[in-house]
């Protein structure tokens, strides 16, 4: 249902999110009292997986594990100095340049990769992401929908289609000159509220920032600098088109940030080395100039973010010899940093040595057998090196230990698929269909897979409970539609 109206609801959210940049601004900045909603979770966390399967249906996912465990460890590192509820978190990626990130009813935070290619240091990040879990902690979405009497697959219709046209066009404002004529009831509906909700939000989210131990003036600091871009360039920031800022908004972020005496930490190492790594993602060939790197590097020979950036740059340009002396130069300083060792296994994968690769995984595994992103790697290299046994092993302890990730059954699909195994074929299917979706696809294999396990009766009981499961929430998602 969604897809047939994307169309639509992203002219209706542009309209909407341009008026609100004109919105008055003075709305007075109070908390709610949580007591006068009703909140029922279960539908919210209903709400937020419909919402993540129909998005990775229709989006491309930056699925880079190093990433995005970065990413999920700092949320969670928020959530927990804000005291959320929220105690499961669904993070995703998107490999979008525009700066931007949301917030789904359920525990679904989505994050563009242009934020942290835009921020310049982890405590911007970390405002933005704490901004985000305000509206989650708070109900925002649930307050709104109960003040307009629902309406709410328009809001995420709009929000997808916003996504999935920003992801999929290389004009990043396309839309934004379409249908100016669209309704206007549906902005009369929301303006009051939305202004409401981004005080609240900068309000919790400070009071997060503080208590996690980031600077709070991080929060002041990264809106102000896109409202200069806006000024400067003409161009509105996603960010600010989601997020409706104002003069007034920014300054009482400042004065809020100055009443906590302790200004906590700005910046980390962890940050910048994830952000080069999303630069040689996103940008490839074109990410560095390796003549300005190597200057950076003259004048402090051992920084370690700077070295990486080499080290990406050179593995771009297959320039392999090179590109492991760095790496051997970077582990040389950290031996066991989770960063150097994934980056040394993309050099022997760039270079077609796959099982290079998966030696340099598993001995990091034999220190730390516990980490799901080396885990993850390892798997994908032994995938490449068509060691699929090994990578089964990897993977099947992944399944359970990150059942709702796509990359994972997609990965045991190929890993079965080369291996002719009929039966968990069509199970490791039937659970990649699912995280997308594709409810009937995965019910059907399903009912494949119950053929071939005819005479494993407690194989047989699993599948049938599984496709139970599916069958409920296929129902589920035609009445939360």
């Amino acid at each position: 249902m969604i897809r047939q109206f994307c169309q639509t609801s992203f002219i209706l959210w542009n309209l909407f999110a341009s008026s609100l940049l004109i919105a008055d601004t003075n709305t007075e900045s109070v908390l709610p009292d949580l007591g006068a909603f009703s909140v029922n979770k279960q539908q919210e966390d209903q709400l937020g997986q419909q919402f993540l399967r129909e998005l990775r249906a229709s989006t491309a996912i930056l699925s880079d594990p190093l990433i995005h465990d970065y990413l999920e460890n700092l949320c969670y590192r928020l959530a927990f100095a804000a005291q959320s509820k929220h105690t499961n978190l669904d993070i995703v990626v998107l490999p979008d340049r525009n700066i931007n990130a949301f917030a789904v009813a359920g525990g679904v935070i989505g994050i563009n990769a242009g934020l942290l290619l835009y921020a310049d240091n982890e405590a911007e990040v970390a405002a933005v992401l704490a901004h985000e879990l305000a509206h989650l902690d708070l109900h925002h979405y649930t307050r709104s929908q109960q003040a307009q009497a629902g309406d709410q697959w328009l809001y995420l219709g709009a929000l997808l289609a916003s996504i999935a046209l920003a992801a999929n066009s290389s004009n990043n404002d396309a839309g934004l000159a379409v249908g100016l004529s669209a309704q206007a009831a549906l902005i009369d509906k929301q303006l009051s509220y939305s202004r409401l909700h981004e005080r609240e939000a900068d309000h919790v989210g400070i009071q997060t920032l503080t208590n996690a131990g980031f600077n709070p003036q991080a929060m002041a600091d990264f809106f102000s600098k896109m409202d200069r871009q806006a000024r400067q360039v003409g161009l509105m920031p996603s960010f600010l088109l989601t997020h409706p800022s104002s003069q007034e908004r920014n300054a009482d972020s400042t004065l809020r940030s100055q009443q906590y005496p302790n200004k906590g930490k700005v910046d980390s190492l962890d940050y910048q080395l994830i952000r080069r790594r999303l630069l040689a993602i996103i940008d490839g060939r074109q990410a560095d100039n390796l003549a300005v790197l190597q200057q950076k590097l003259n004048n402090n020979p051992k920084h370690e973010p700077t070295l990486l950036s080499i080290l990406f740059t050179l593995l771009n340009n297959e320039q392999f010899s090179q590109a492991r002396q760095v790496a051997t130069q970077l582990r040389t300083i950290s031996p066991q940093r989770i960063d150097y060792i994934i980056a040394q296994a993309d050099i022997e994968l760039a270079n077609q040595q796959a099982q290079n690769a998966v030696k340099i995984l598993e001995d990091a595994l034999l220190i730390n057998p516990q980490n799901q992103t080396l885990k993850m790697y390892a798997a994908k290299a032994a995938i490449k090196a068509q060691a699929y046994t090994q990578a089964i092993q990897w993977l099947s302890s992944l399944s359970y230990e990150r059942a709702n990730d796509p990359e994972v059954w997609q990965s045991l699909v190929e890993c079965y698929q080369a291996q002719k195994e009929g039966l968990q074929l069509l199970r490791a299917r039937a659970e990649f269909a699912f995280l997308l979706g594709s409810y009937d696809k995965a019910i059907s294999d399903l009912e494949q897979a119950k053929k071939l396990a005819t005479n494993n009766y407690p194989l047989l009981a699993k599948i049938k409970q599984r496709q139970l499961v599916f069958e409920q929430t296929k129902e589920v998602s035609k009445k939360i539609k």
